[in-house]
């Protein structure tokens, strides 16, 4: 038997200052010559030894790396994890994606960069300075500019950027001229995020004493629909929730969480599903280098997922793509039809209007994209 395609992330914990509606795990390093990357390299290279054996049948097609802000860490650090991982596992990525910050990037960085990924998806959020302000961003519009053209002509041909709606004091003017100046640029790829106030955020705790001006919800809705007929118009495909691109440039990688295929997550609170295994490291820094320093993988949360659970875990996965899923074969790959296994749940859902069931693909209706958490309620 052939190897089985996989996924590789790795979290990087590392950022300068903690945004405040960021719920991510991440450490801030006002001084980031403090960042201890060879001690991070050094356990990251042990837990590849102590998870070798287990991977063994996976081919690795694509490589992601997320945070945290990895574009604090010099392109040595990947070169040298890229060397040791192609020794030790079948490392041999088609998409590698370096998520990146516009005021970590410089031209130097950029073009060494260039030589390990292929892929950057670049954290703009937004468009106005009133709007990084108000997200507690550290860079400006112009540095975004300057970061993706410095990326462009650093040979980068598959560029993605980052954009978070609904911020503190937004108004429709706002959007409409952050879309202008995306277009501007020229991304293959665009992520559009809605700004969720999560509990144990700074954000969150503004919010519960009254102190932020958020769009109501009628604004909300405006909003997502004014990006995807901006972005659709403008010949990007909206084939996920959030996610736009052009032809031939989704991200391959995020493709293997929705359509739930394997992947391998490394790092302090990186995530793994592997067969029917999930695990999920500890979100501790120290944690995490401490045990591996010995030997030992880091503490980690760990389920065994059943043939029903994985196959409702991929049914509310699958339909956060546009195009939903194929009917026939998800029964072909986990066992079950989706309409013998939900009954009158799903039918309930299509008379509802918020699931659509069109040329053997069930899908998210357009007000059903808008209550997908609804569905998943119901599907889970």
């Amino acid at each position: 038997m052939g190897l089985t395609q996989a996924a590789f992330y790795l979290h990087v914990p590392f950022c300068r200052r903690k945004c405040p509606y960021c719920d991510f795990y991440s450490v801030p390093f006002a001084d980031t010559r403090k960042i201890p990357e060879k001690a991070f390299l050094a356990a990251l290279k042990k837990e590849v030894e102590l998870h070798a054996e287990e991977v063994s049948s996976y081919q690795f097609v694509t490589f992601y790396v997320g945070g945290g802000t990895p574009s604090l860490l010099s392109a040595g650090f990947y070169e040298e994890l890229f060397d040791f991982l192609a020794k030790r596992l079948n490392f041999e990525p088609f998409e590698a994606t370096i998520e990146a910050n516009p005021s970590s990037l410089n031209e130097e960085k950029l073009i060494s960069y260039r030589k390990i990924f292929n892929r950057i998806s670049i954290g703009a959020q937004s468009f106005k300075d009133k709007g990084l302000l108000a997200l507690g961003r550290l860079h400006t519009v112009f540095q975004v500019k300057k970061a993706f053209l410095r990326a462009r002509a650093a040979g980068f041909e598959n560029i993605s950027l980052d954009l978070i709606y609904g911020w503190p004091g937004q108004q429709k003017e706002d959007l409409v001229e952050e879309l202008d100046i995306l277009l501007s640029l020229g991304p293959e790829h665009v992520s559009c995020y809605e700004l969720t106030l999560e509990p144990e955020t700074r954000m969150y705790e503004w919010y519960q004493k009254g102190k932020l001006n958020m769009p109501s919800e009628e604004e909300i809705v405006s909003f997502y629909w004014l990006i995807h007929d901006f972005l659709t118009q403008q010949g990007f495909e909206h084939y996920e929730i959030s996610n736009y691109a052009r032809r031939d440039y989704e991200c391959r990688h995020n493709l293997f969480y929705w359509e739930a295929r394997p992947y391998l997550g490394l790092g302090p609170a990186a995530a793994s599903f592997l067969d029917s295994r999930r695990i999920k490291n500890v979100e501790d820094l120290n944690l995490y280098l401490e045990p591996l320093e010995k030997g030992v993988l880091p503490p980690h949360e760990e389920e065994i997922l059943d043939a029903e659970k994985r196959f409702r875990e991929a049914v509310i996965l699958g339909l956060r793509k546009l195009k939903g899923i194929n009917v026939a074969e998800y029964e072909r790959r986990f066992g079950f039809n989706v309409f013998s296994y939900y009954g009158e749940s799903l039918s309930r859902l299509l008379d509802q209007g918020l699931l659509e069931y069109c040329q053997g693909y069930l899908r998210l209706s357009k007000r059903g994209i808008l209550l997908a958490n609804v569905v998943a309620r119901e599907l889970v």
